[in-house]
C-alpha cells in the first residue's frame, strides 16, 4: 500500500515524501530526488569434473543505493553505488540527460554503459536468467565516462555515444583508452500486443597507452572464477552485435550473435595474427500468473496479475538459455565454453523475486601457452596446465532472492 506524507518546512518550503514504491522521494519547485535501491542475494553450489573445486557458498551479488529525479521538465539526472561480499564500493551509472523542448534528441553526459546489446541493456532486475550471456563479460561491455546523443520513439531507437575509460579502470592503471559506440533497434507491432525486436550494435575500443586487452570468462556463476582466457593480447578492437526477440503473449524469446575483431598488441609474441572471437545465445520463457513487458530497446518489469500484496499467489516464469564463447582463433587459443541454464522465478510482487537456475558449462581449455598470468583463477589454471586435461565441466545450481525499491 502507497502512503504520503507531506511535511512544508516553513524555511525552505520542502515537501518530503514517503511511498512504499518507488521510494523516498523529496521535491521543492521544479526540482526533484528520489531514491531507489536493490538487494540480490545469492546462494550457489558447483563442482567442476577435472579441476579441484567444489563451491557452496552464499554471496551479496548486488547491493545498491541511487539517487534520482528532475531538473524541470527537460533535464534528468541518476547517479548509483554498488557492492557487492567484496565490499567494495564501486560508481556504477553517474549522469545528467537532457532532450530541449521540441527536439527529437536527448544528449547524455557522465559515466554509463556503452550502447550495445539486448541482454545488457536489459537491467538485472528484469533478465530472465540470474547471469547475463557470456558475451557481456566476455567483451566487457561495461560503463565508462562519456557522451551521448540518441532519438526515440515508440518503435524505434537511435543511440551513438563516444567515451573515455570506465572509472574503476581509470584508478586502477592511471590511464585512459578510448571507444565509440552505436546501436539501432526497431521495434515491430503484431496483432495483440505481440512484437519483434531487432537490433544491432557496434563499439570500437583503442586502449592507447592503458593495459592491452584480454577476453575471459566464468562459467555462470559470478563466484566461480574464470576458466577460459587469451591473456592480454590486444591494443584495440571492434564489437559487432545482431539481435533478435520477441513478445507473444505471455512467451518470451530472444537472441543475439556477436563477433569482435581484436588487433595484437605491438610487440606481442603470442598475438602476431589478429584473431577474431565470437559468441552466442538464445534463450525462451513462459509466464503463468503475467507476462513480460518490453519498453524500446530492452524488457523490463513483467506484470503480474495477483501479487502477493493483494492476496493472490504472484506470478511464475519458467525461463531457459543456451549460449556458447569461442575465444580461439589465428593462434590464440584462449577456449570455448558453452554453458545451457534454466530455472523458475516466482514474482511474488514486481519488486520481490525468487530464482533458481540450474546450470552445466563446458569449457575447451585454453591451449599449452596460457597459466595464471592470463587471469584464471589458481583451481582453473592448474588444470589448465596439466597436460592431461583437455577440457573440463562445471555444474550446479544457484537461487537468488532479489529486492528493490
Amino acid at each position: 500500500m502507497t502512503f504520503t506524507q507531506k511535511a512544508r518546512l516553513a524555511a525552505s518550503t520542502l515537501a518530503l515524501s514517503f511511498m512504499m514504491a518507488p521510494g523516498l522521494a523529496f521535491a521543492q519547485d521544479d526540482f526533484t530526488i528520489k531514491v531507489g535501491g536493490r538487494l540480490h542475494v545469492d546462494y550457489a553450489s558447483a563442482d567442476a569434473d577435472t579441476a579441484d573445486f567444489d563451491l557452496s557458498a552464499t554471496a551479496l551479488r548486488r547491493g545498491r543505493i541511487k539517487g534520482y529525479g528532475n531538473f524541470g521538465d527537460n533535464l534528468k539526472y541518476k547517479i548509483e553505488f554498488n557492492t557487492n561480499s567484496s565490499t567494495d564500493v564501486n560508481l556504477e551509472d553517474a549522469y545528467v540527460q537532457w532532450q530541449p523542448d521540441g527536439s527529437v534528441f536527448s544528449f547524455k553526459a557522465g559515466h554509463f554503459k556503452t550502447q550495445n546489446s539486448l541482454e545488457e541493456a536489459t537491467s538485472s532486475l528484469d533478465i530472465a536468467i540470474i547471469e547475463r550471456a557470456a558475451l557481456t563479460d566476455a567483451f566487457q561491455l561495461d560503463r565508462r565516462v562519456g557522451f551521448e546523443i540518441a532519438t526515440k520513439s515508440d518503435n524505434y531507437l537511435l543511440q551513438l555515444g563516444v567515451f573515455g575509460e570506465n572509472l574503476e579502470e581509470i584508478q586502477s592503471n592511471g590511464n585512459e583508452g578510448t571507444a565509440f559506440a552505436g546501436r539501432a533497434v526497431y521495434k515491430f507491432d503484431l496483432a495483440d500486443d505481440n512484437l519483434v525486436h531487432v537490433g544491432g550494435s557496434f563499439r570500437h575500443r583503442n586502449q592507447n597507452d592503458a593495459n592491452d586487452l584480454r577476453y575471459r570468462q566464468r562459467p555462470f556463476v559470478e563466484n566461480t572464477g574464470r576458466i577460459i582466457s587469451t591473456g592480454r593480447i590486444a591494443d584495440s578492437d571492434t564489437f559487432y552485435g545482431g539481435e533478435l526477440a520477441g513478445l507473444f503473449g505471455q512467451a518470451w524469446a530472444q537472441g543475439e550473435y556477436t563477433i569482435v575483431n581484436a588487433n595484437c598488441a605491438e610487440g606481442s609474441t603470442v598475438c602476431t595474427e589478429d584473431p577474431s572471437f565470437s559468441a552466442w545465445s538464445i534463450g525462451a520463457g513462459y509466464f503463468f500468473g503475467g507476462k513480460r513487458n518490453y519498453s524500446v530497446g530492452k524488457f523490463k518489469r513483467p506484470t503480474i496479475d495477483n501479487p502477493v500484496t493483494k492476496g493472490g499467489w504472484g506470478a511464475v516464469s519458467i525461463n531457459a538459455r543456451y549460449d556458447t564463447l569461442d575465444l580461439t582463433d589465428s593462434g590464440i587459443e584462449g577456449g570455448e565454453l558453452d554453458t545451457f541454464a534454466a530455472g523458475a522465478n516466482w514474482w511474488l510482487h514486481k519488486n520481490v523475486r525468487l530464482q533458481f537456475n540450474y546450470f552445466n558449462s563446458d569449457a575447451t581449455l585454453s591451449g599449452p601457452n596460457v597459466g595464471p598470468s592470463l587471469g584464471l583463477e589458481t583451481v582453473f589454471a592448474d588444470a589448465v596446465l596439466d597436460p592431461t586435461f583437455n577440457d573440463d565441466n562445471v555444474s550446479g545450481f544457484i537461487t537468488r532472492l532479489q529486492f528493490d525499491f
